[in-house]
């Protein structure tokens, strides 16, 4: 191969790395457009978001004592309270919780385009670096949108990172401390990148870390402490205490790295872990202790999350951002270390790295198509709330308890949510629950599956169980998280013989 083709070779696959990269991006757009509106669960848990939303906008208290009626979900508050700031605005549903996090998705692909723009003074390798992180959309769970915290999350701790790495005046820092203390309050598990943050400015930035550590630990203990008064004990149960107390799953110890990084990051994860070794040789100390460090903080806090159960794939989301950051600062530092070489071996290496970073593109293709809600599935979800308007008096849905409120009745605690608490050792709901089914209280009970705690021997006693049925084996299944619908509807029986 002569020069001249070689020159065009290399820039012919810099363009389609550019062009691929980018589409993941146009795509995630796409997908967002055409499910954003649904007005049903797009995850078995959105409408469960939506009902702690609901108590915010009604005055009720978020933290109580678990009941029937109610069991907040594991997470600090501040996304539902944006989220109902929303819901004012827009109207009470799905919409506004998924705009606050479509929103905070888009910032968090901003965040990393800047940072490694920043790095590599490279508005290219920036664009391939978040066109990266877009392409982990699905086997983040196809997370980015919907109405969970996770976004939120990860897009104030990016701009508190952001912050701390690039800036050094006190004003930067105190803000950077209070971004880190915000994303804490809308997921906990920031406490997990805090820590290494603060010893990164120990080190690195002496006595003016203060302006950081200090707005961010005293807004982190000033919140827990009146949050925990205000709600009369039970913000620390659910926030800390019931976490403790999660078992683990012993083999996704390992699978994290296997599974989650490896076989979906291959390259990716290689470049990152380059470009880290690259900073130690060279002895730029500041650089590789602030990427290991976060990397502790962020891939800690995804590790510890997937060996709990519920663990789902969007705990993986934060790792897959550093990841996409170091990427495109381990390219960088292999195209500068190629330069070295003779034009004709630099211009072959350049065609193979960017043969090598198609192949990572390649690995996460997923179908568009089938994180979109299909017609049938409308149909399906409207058929259901018009199903369960049929009934009078209260009905029992734990898998989708918002649903029934769009017939004007009222919710009931998520499944979920009540075995977050039953794990907890502590004996809450063991007696309620049958108590309820006993007494007949509910006209109707809807179960996704016939397991515990919402099933039991009382059920089948003073209950008939019926099956739904459906025109298709996958219509109204949620397109991600637990692929779960209502399939089994039962009703009191008239006396309780067999």
């Amino acid at each position: 191969m002569n020069s001249n083709s070689l020159s065009w070779t290399t820039k012919i696959t810099k363009i389609i790395l550019f062009i691929i990269g980018v589409s993941y991006f146009v795509v995630y757009l796409l997908i967002v457009f055409n499910r954003i509106t649904y007005p049903f669960e797009l995850e078995w848990i959105e409408g469960s978001m939506v009902d702690h939303v609901i108590r915010i906008l009604s005055g009720q208290k978020l933290y109580v004592a678990p009941s029937l009626q109610f069991v907040p979900f594991l997470y600090t508050p501040l996304y539902y309270y944006l989220a109902a700031l929303a819901s004012k605005i827009l109207g009470v549903g799905f919409i506004p919780l998924r705009l606050v996090s479509f929103l905070s998705s888009l910032g968090c692909l901003f965040i990393i385009f800047l940072i490694t723009k920043k790095e590599t003074a490279s508005v290219y390798w920036g664009i391939i670096a978040s066109s990266l992180f877009a392409a982990t959309y699905r086997i983040g769970g196809a997370w980015f949108d919907i109405a969970r915290v996770d976004s939120l999350y990860l897009f104030l701790l990016l701009v508190a990172l952001y912050i701390v790495k690039f800036h050094d005046s006190a004003k930067s820092y105190i803000f950077a401390g209070i971004l880190i203390s915000l994303s804490f309050l809308t997921k906990q598990t920031a406490m997990y990148v805090l820590l290494p943050l603060m010893v990164y400015g120990a080190l690195f930035k002496g006595w003016r870390s203060l302006f950081f550590i200090v707005p961010a630990v005293l807004i982190t203990g000033i919140s827990t402490l009146l949050l925990n008064y205000i709600h009369d004990g039970w913000y620390n149960y659910y926030i800390f205490e019931v976490p403790l107390f999660a078992p683990f799953i012993k083999e996704n110890i390992i699978k994290f790295w296997t599974r989650d990084m490896l076989s979906h990051m291959p390259v990716a994860f290689s470049l990152s872990t380059f470009y880290v070794v690259v900073q130690i040789v060279k002895g730029h100390k500041n650089n590789y202790c602030f990427y290991i460090l976060t990397v502790i903080g962020l891939f800690g806090g995804a590790w510890l999350s997937r060996i709990r159960p519920g663990g789902y794939d969007n705990v993986l989301i934060p790792s897959y951002a550093i990841i996409s950051i170091l990427w495109g600062l381990g390219l960088n530092a292999v195209f500068k270390l190629i330069q070295s070489l003779s034009e004709y071996r630099q211009k072959l290496m350049q065609i193979f790295l960017y043969l090598v970073c198609l192949f990572q593109f390649a690995s996460l293709i997923y179908n568009p198509f089938n994180q979109i809600p299909s017609k049938m599935d409308l149909e399906a979800g409207t058929a259901f709330i018009n199903f369960l308007s049929t009934f009078k008096g209260d009905i029992l849905v734990p898998d989708h308890n918002y649903l029934p409120t769009l017939t004007g009745k009222k919710s009931c605690a998520h499944e979920a949510a009540v075995w977050d608490v039953l794990s907890s050792g502590k004996a809450m709901l063991t007696d309620e629950i049958p108590k309820a089914i006993q007494e007949k209280r509910f006209s109707a009970i809807i179960l996704d599956r016939m397991r515990p705690p919402f099933w039991s021997p009382e059920l089948k006693l003073y209950y008939t169980i019926h099956v739904m049925k459906y025109k298709s084996p996958t219509e109204f299944i949620p397109v991600t998280g637990d692929p779960t619908r209502p399939s089994f509807f039962c009703l009191p029986k008239k006396n309780n013989t067999n």
